[in-house]
């Protein structure tokens, strides 16, 4: 079954998005575990269906009752929401739960675009309709002829009657579990069509339910929500700006264009009807975190409350709601190549947060929140500097990543806790740092590799030097003994029993099979490390082809990670976690690159369908890993301009660059079968080389692919081919 309602192959690729991919699971499987997400790119408020306040995420498929539109800002499953309430259209009695008011619906009456969403309510007779903006949204309520409609709000604060005459309500939604200052708040202002006959509230502890009463003769009633975390006159301003008029159909079109411009960047051909849809979804999963917290006032300046600075207002950008830790690896390079502007934008905001709070965004969400390791900022900023986006402060940007790395944060937002023993023993002991101690110590030194990467553009010379060497400290978590990165005690001896198929203890949702590879940054190091070239590659295969056994750990039960890399049927390879999405990669530096090709279109064709993925989707990771392999290239270390080949999906993939120009991939005779690569060219000219560099790619182009069904052992394996080492 395809969720989503019909989808129209022949029109533009927003019509093939299906917002409802991802919600066909839930926390012990996961299809993405997404919310059906009606937003604006990078939009501020999103707007989405709830079927099930109780449970996460609140929107499944299987459930079977519709209980309101939600105003929510939840990122993740795994991170709860705030700024959130709901809205709910009744006919009859409105008082009592969210569940006592929820009514009947079927997906067959349900539609959702990225740009407009509509259900009909089987218990009121009610047909709910909804458009997007960057704040806002325009609501449409089609009741059956009735004195008894009404619109319920459901909130954790007020909820008040401010400006009848002009058929005006207002609240404040205080709900936040952490990430912000006390007196935190997100007002809204709603606005209708038509006068209301009554005006009813219910408060109860720190809950306010109101119903705004209307007559209805069948006539649709509208209703514009503003939404502003500044105040209530900003949130009315948002609303004036962005929805001035009561024009349905108008405002669909314009959400719908907006969408459609910002899906132009990339372009393909040869897809079929489900690759087109998970394709142009994945892109806008992509195009939705971090969103924006910034607001313009009016004069047009750009302004923000900040849960970084006890919420004082702060001129500039400000963007929150990302999981750094995942999207470090492949959405953060995926906007710096394909979004450079915006990737710029959003770079100058997470400056503002370290300018107003002392530290840069680990995971905000809307401020800082103690949650993951590492400290990945580092490697956004280098990431985007060593790719030529310079429309940021270095001098700023270096001295907070050098601050990560130097100084011990006792609050624990900035990523690295246990940051005094790493600098003492060059590792995290495993009795200084209970759980995750060998995770934390490879992503450290993976974070000293990008803070020597802004050092060198600083050339602060000695701190490039320190940073470079600090970066080798994965060495000091490998046993030749084993074969893997272990945990390690203060005393240097190894922490037993050892199983390198056990999930947890001094690993973050994996085991020794995962995490070991997590080296990017020095890949030939690793290599040397693992005893050659053919061994590195006798390694992937082996994690490849063993059995998908989970072996519960230090977690006492079957998480649903360890569920889904069973389902996966790729050994001990874990595409439903982030430290693993490199790693097919490997096999281009041991000149094995045809090995690459086929199991990324394995992962592409078996993990990822219309109806989802496997693993969370985690503020747009999984979906970004998607858009860039199906080009065919990937970035394999981040903080590093160069992008390793793999195994182009489409006969053609088009990247619009900025100043007009354009990279295009093409693959002649692709297929299913025909994933493998027999030659290429690059602007005419015989191309041998299994990676890419970011200046080639941004300077436009062709590069074309021979495609065929058994691997060239030839092409891309040569000394010259593989990608190059930086550390020689």
């Amino acid at each position: 079954m395809v969720f989503g309602g019909p989808l129209t192959f022949a029109a533009e690729p927003v019509d093939t998005i299906n917002p409802l991919s991802g919600t066909d699971g839930d926390t012990e499987f996961s299809r993405g575990n997404t919310v059906p997400a009606i937003v604006a790119p990078f939009g501020m408020t999103t707007w989405a269906p709830q079927t099930d306040e109780s449970v996460s995420p609140f929107y499944q498929m299987k459930h079977k009752q519709w209980e309101g539109i939600r105003a929510t800002h939840q990122p993740s499953v795994w991170i709860r929401d705030y700024g959130d309430f709901l809205v709910t259209p009744v006919v009859g009695e409105w008082k009592g739960t969210r569940k006592s008011r929820a009514s009947a619906f079927s997906h067959e009456k349900e539609t959702a675009k990225a740009y407009y969403y509509s259900a009909w309510l089987d218990r009121y007779e009610t047909k709910v309709e909804l458009v997007p903006t960057e704040r806002c949204s325009l609501m449409r309520f089609t009741f059956p002829t009735t004195d008894q409609a009404a619109v319920v709000f459901d909130n954790e604060g007020e909820v008040e009657e401010f400006d009848p005459a002009h058929r005006k309500i207002r609240g404040a939604a205080r709900h936040v579990t952490f990430g912000a200052p006390g007196g935190f708040a997100m007002y809204f202002v709603a606005e209708f069509d038509d006068a209301y006959t009554a005006f009813e509230i219910e408060k109860k502890e720190k809950k306010s339910t109101a119903a705004v009463r209307f007559k209805s003769t069948g006539k649709a009633v509208g209703m514009k929500i503003g939404t502003s975390f500044i105040s209530y006159e900003q949130a009315e301003l948002n609303l004036r700006r962005e929805l001035p008029d009561w024009d349905f159909d108008a405002a669909r079109d314009r959400s719908r264009a907006t969408w459609a411009k910002e899906l132009a960047t990339v372009s393909i051909k040869g897809a079929n009807e489900d690759q087109q849809s998970i394709f142009y979804t994945a892109l806008y999963r992509s195009l939705q975190f971090p969103r924006m917290f910034h607001e313009p006032d009016e004069s047009g300046k750009i302004r923000h409350y900040s849960p970084f600075a006890n919420g004082k207002l702060f001129d500039g950008t400000l963007y929150t709601d990302n999981g750094l830790w995942d999207t470090y690896r492949t959405a953060f390079p995926f906007l710096a190549l394909y979004y450079p502007d915006r990737s710029t934008d959003i770079l100058n905001g997470w400056l503002n947060a370290y300018r107003e709070g002392g530290r840069l965004p680990n995971w905000p969400s809307p401020g800082n929140r103690p949650c993951m390791i590492g400290s990945h900022s580092d490697s956004i900023l280098a990431d985007a500097w060593v790719k030529g986006l310079h429309g940021f402060d270095l001098k700023d940007a270096y001295a907070a990543v050098r601050k990560n790395a130097t100084e011990n944060d006792a609050q624990g937002w900035a990523g690295r806790d246990h940051l005094n023993e790493y600098l003492a023993k060059s590792y995290i002991p495993m009795d200084a740092r209970k759980e995750a101690a060998t995770s934390c110590t490879l992503e450290y030194a993976y974070d000293d590799y990008c803070v020597s990467r802004l050092a060198k553009a600083m050339d602060r010379q000695d701190d490039f030097k320190l940073f470079s060497e600090r970066a080798r400290n994965y060495h000091n978590v490998w046993d030749p003994q084993t074969g893997f990165m272990r945990g390690k005690m203060a005393d240097g001896s190894w922490n037993e029993p050892f199983d390198p198929l056990a999930w947890g203890g001094a690993y973050v949702e994996g085991n020794a099979w995962q995490w070991t590879w997590s080296v990017m940054h020095d890949p030939y190091g690793l290599m040397k490390l693992l005893g050659g070239r053919e061994a590195m590659a006798k390694k992937l295969d082996d994690l490849l082809s063993m059995p998908t056994t989970s072996v519960v750990g230090s977690y006492g039960h079957k998480i649903h990670e360890m569920r889904e890399v069973e389902h996966a049927k790729m050994g001990q390879y874990a595409h439903v976690n982030e430290p693993c999405h490199h790693v097919l990669y490997f096999y281009n530096h041991a000149r094995q690159p045809w090995k690459t090709q086929a199991a990324v279109r394995r992962v592409m064709d078996e993990l990822y369908d219309r109806n989802g993925m496997i693993g969370d989707e985690d503020t747009g990771q999984m979906s970004a890993w998607y858009v860039f392999n199906a080009a065919g290239f990937y970035p394999f270390c981040p903080g590093n301009p160069n992008y390793l080949i793999g195994s182009p999906l489409f006969q053609e993939t088009a990247i619009q660059l900025t100043g007009g120009k354009t990279f295009t991939v093409r693959a002649a005779n692709n297929s299913p079968q025909n994933r493998y690569i027999q030659s290429a060219k690059l602007n005419g000219k015989p191309f041998t080389k299994n990676w890419l560099s970011h200046e080639t790619i941004v300077a436009g182009g062709t590069l074309e692919f021979e495609m065929g069904s058994q691997p060239n052992e030839a092409w891309g394996s040569g000394e010259g081919d593989a990608p190059p080492d930086e550390w020689q």
